[in-house]
This record gives C-alpha cells, structure tokens and sequence, in this order.
C-alpha cells in the first residue's frame, strides 16, 4: 500500500480535490473525519459530475461515495485480489483494525504489480533451480575409480558455502548420485529438486552450514537435511505459499520467493520438519511409482 495516504478532510472542497488529483495524479482520494476515520472517497467521476453542475466549489463531503469498500491492515493479498474481483475499484482504503484510521491506500495496480514482482520471483528461482540441477563441471567424473565415488547407497554432503549464487551444489550431486544408481527419472527429479529447496534454505537461513545424508533403498529414497541455524518460528506459516523473510537483496537475486517449504511439501511423499532455537532437522522420503497421500 501507499503511506501515509494522501486523504482530505470533509470541509474541503472539490476543486480542493480536483487540484490534488492533478497534481498527484491519482485517480481517487479518501476523505476522513477530525479523526482521520474514513468517511467517504471522491473520484475522477465525482469531480466530473461537480464541474458538469457548476458545484466544483462545494464541499466534498456533499459530493463523496460513503459506501466505501475498504481493506484491513495485515489483511492478505489473496483476500484483496477477491475484494478486487468482486468490485472492481481502482484503489481501496486500508484501515486500522484497531484504531479505524485510515493508514494508506492500495490500487488495483498496486495489487498487480505485486502479482507480477512475485511470478517474476517465482520464474526465476525455478530457471536457476532447473540450471543448476543440469550436469554442469563439478559433477562427479564418470570415469573415476569406484572406490572414490560414493558408496553403493548412502550419500553424504556437508554444506559449508554462505554464497547463495553457490547454492544447490549438493543436490545436484545427489540427482547424479541417484542417476548412477537407476533410481527412476520422475522419482529422482522430485527427489533432487525437494533437496535444491532444502539446501537453499540452509544457505539463506542458517549461514551455508549443514550437512545432507540420504539412504537409497530399491523403492524409494531417505533423505535428512540437519542445520545449526535459528530454526523456524512457525512452520504452519512457512510452509504458505509466498511466505518469505528473505531480504530484498536476496529476492532480486531470484531467491526467497516464499515457495521452497512449499516445494519441499509438493514434491517428497512422507516429510517431517523438526525445529528449534538450535537448528532445523528435515526428513523427506521419495517413493517410485506411489500412490500413497503424502504425510507432513
């Protein structure tokens, strides 16, 4: 939302408006009592009518819309995109809950451009994780003696890197791990991706410092992800779609969209997430060829 609001007061007349708009160009303003409580809201529409019948110099309070749909403060942006689609205004009063002053104003493009930076986010963290999933020069070289590659079924990573442009080295290590083994392609590609989210989150939450172990048995795969950071406050809450506490600089890089739990939640069959002030423990079990509902 925009903050402060740019609000008039009932007394004020609708050229009082009509110059704000221009000059601010914007396309509607909320007029508020002696409390700053809304009270109403004046639009382009209304000024047009008041200049058509010669009473641009009236009070606004005469002019205004009172039925005003507005937005609460801390409301989520789901339930405003449906305020959206249900009235169609082009800006919405938000209001203190408490208080009942009005504490800013959100617009229809507001709401979009929101929508937009999100997918943007959404899109680029998938392509990074897509790239870095692919076979690039740190991949275990296939021609290596056996008894230097990982043993026949248990794989071992430490993570130890806070760079974020570095993260997903181990997954992908573990997707070729799963691919020398004939793991089946659907199951390894969840298995590898749910792991990508994990380690991820270790680099940006817990300072790259973790370790990955995973079991392989003939049908599906164990998976444990162990970090000394400060764990989560609200796993019911992480685990909502867009839900994020990454930094702005970290969301331009194409992280912290809010859907690694998420990711983690789709793609594993069985999930268990452990947290404390110590650290964060995740287990995750991929099945080949389930049809079992996944259990959190």
């Amino acid at each position: 939302m925009s903050s402060p609001p740019i609000i008039l007061t009932k007394d004020k007349t609708m050229a009082d408006a009509k110059a704000i708009m221009r000059d601010k160009r914007i396309s509607g303003i909320p007029i508020v009592d002696e409390q700053e409580k809304l009270i109403g809201i004046v639009s382009i529409e209304n000024i047009i009518l008041a200049l058509e019948n010669g009473q641009i110099n009236e009070p606004v309070e005469k002019h205004m819309v009172k039925n005003v749909v507005y937005l609460l403060k801390g409301m989520a942006i789901s339930t405003a995109m449906e305020y959206l689609m249900t009235h169609n205004y082009g800006r919405y009063p938000v209001i203190d809950r408490t208080t009942r002053k009005i504490v800013g104003v959100v617009t229809k493009a507001d709401l979009m451009q929101h929508l937009y930076e999100r997918l943007g986010r959404i899109y680029m963290h998938n392509k990074r994780r897509d790239k870095i999933l692919t076979p690039v020069d740190f991949l275990l070289d296939q021609n290596a003696p056996e008894e230097k590659r990982f043993e026949r079924k248990l794989f071992s990573y430490t993570i130890e890197d806070p760079d974020i442009d570095n993260a997903g080295k181990g997954s992908t290590l573990f997707k070729k791990f799963l691919q020398e083994r004939d793991f089946p392609e659907e199951a390894a590609r969840r298995a590898s991706i749910a792991l990508y989210e994990a380690e991820v989150n270790v680099v940006l939450h817990a300072n790259g410092q973790g370790l990955i172990k995973a079991f392989l048995e003939k049908d599906q795969v164990y998976i444990v992800i162990v970090d000394t950071g400060p764990g989560i406050d609200d796993i019911d809450l992480a685990i909502q779609p867009g839900y994020t506490t990454a930094s702005d600089d970290v969301r331009e890089k194409g992280f912290g969209a809010g859907m690694g739990l998420p990711n983690i939640l789709k793609y594993t069959d069985k999930l268990v997430i452990l947290s404390s002030n110590n650290g964060l423990k995740m287990e995750m079990v991929i099945i080949k060829k389930t049809d079992q509902k996944q259990e959190t």
